[in-house]
């Protein structure tokens, strides 16, 4: 492969992520050089029309592979039941800048995937010897630590495991990043996260997304604030939990019988977006996004509330339709009106930290989520 025609693919990825805003930290942009996304893509499974598995040589690549690598898109490089995808870019480079990677930092990672971020914090680091990366699928593992090889990173810290446990003969940490949705915050990642440490971990929150939250400790308290939207595949292992993923049978038939009766219309002081769904959920309200009832219900925004058993479609106008329980559309409604008496928080305007699971709150403007092994505390300062 000419190594001139890989550059020119490499300076129009980097052009389009830098007209993204994508290089508040200048070292990510070199990295994009030195750390070549190519050599970490073995195959990636093409999905429009009939799905395909797209077979890439690192040291002949096509033109049509290297437009699809270096471009901002998510790959999927493995099926189910052992699948793992090759997160967009953009993302990739924003949770590295929340990070905040520095020289000499002792970083561990959750979810190895290709090693492409393993490879970039090595880089960002300037120390490969201090990255360490964990996958639950040994094959990955050995995977990435051939793709690391062939980017001149021979002494990343691989292994297969579990990382809900995290890395406890090595720990303690000053970075730990989580490259999958957890729909908790192992006790494991806080207890290996050095004084002055960050956690950053996409919090998965049921089926309307992961935000990611960025924890640092301080003087043993856990303290921090979501800073952007993401989607992930879950965290797999013993700290899986499909309370927070999107929706999986035995729900099907209830659906099923919900959208056949006519929905009943509310109408809305303003259209409900992300925001609002975000602060519903600290009411208690719970949700499940319907992604897979385009056909029978339309593209909307649609949620399913498994406590009421309800569903509610949403839509650009200020209007919801309703199948099932009346009285839990008129909460929603309740919720929108607070969220709109509160100044319409966006979810990055919380501030969050780990408090004891028996911790209760009666103060105004302060909500607790309560997880099977974490609970936060959110709030708002006036």
């Amino acid at each position: 492969m000419n190594k001139d025609d890989l550059l020119k693919y490499i300076q129009v990825f980097v052009q389009d992520l830098e007209q993204k805003g994508c290089f508040r930290a200048e070292w990510l942009k070199e990295a994009l050089f030195k750390v070549p996304r190519h050599l970490f893509i073995e195959q990636y499974y093409e999905m429009q029309g009939v799905k395909r598995v797209i077979l890439v040589d690192a040291n002949h690549p096509t033109d049509e592979q290297l437009k699809v690598i270096y471009s901002d898109r998510g790959l999927m490089i493995r099926e189910l039941p052992n699948h793992s995808a090759a997160s967009q870019p953009s993302l990739v480079l924003g949770m590295l800048e929340d990070l905040k990677v520095e020289a000499g930092k002792k970083v561990l990672e959750i979810g190895t995937g290709s090693g492409w971020n393993a490879g970039i914090l090595a880089f960002g680091i300037g120390d490969d010897r201090l990255v360490y990366s964990i996958d639950i699928q040994p094959d990955l593992i050995e995977s990435a630590r051939a793709h690391l090889r062939a980017a001149g990173f021979t002494r990343v810290n691989l292994v297969a495991g579990d990382g809900g446990y995290g890395w406890a003969e090595e720990a303690p940490f000053d970075r730990i990043i989580i490259t999958v949705g957890s729909p908790d915050i192992p006790p494991s990642w806080c207890e290996q996260l050095a004084s002055g440490g960050i956690l950053l971990v996409p919090l998965k929150t049921g089926g309307i997304g992961d935000p990611v939250l960025r924890l640092q400790r301080h003087n043993g308290r856990l303290e921090g604030e979501f800073t952007q939207w993401s989607g992930f595949q879950t965290l797999q292992g013993n700290f899986w939990s499909g309370s927070e993923d999107l929706l999986e049978p035995p729900w099907d038939s209830l659906i099923d019988k919900l959208l056949s009766q006519v929905p009943k219309k509310f109408t809305l002081p303003e259209p409900m977006d992300i925001n609002c769904l975000f602060f519903l959920r600290l009411k208690g309200e719970r949700f499940q996004a319907l992604l897979d009832y385009e056909r029978k219900i339309g593209w909307h925004p649609t949620i399913f509330n498994y406590e009421t058993e309800s569903i509610f479609v949403t839509s650009r106008e200020a209007l919801i339709q309703v199948y099932g329980d009346v009285a839990a559309a008129e909460r929603l409604v309740l919720g929108l009106k607070e969220w709109i008496a509160l100044g319409r928080p966006r979810f990055t305007d919380y501030s969050v930290e780990i408090v004891d699971v028996d911790f209760s709150s009666s103060r105004a403007n302060e909500w607790i989520d309560k997880r099977p092994y974490t609970t936060l505390k959110l709030s708002l300062e006036k």
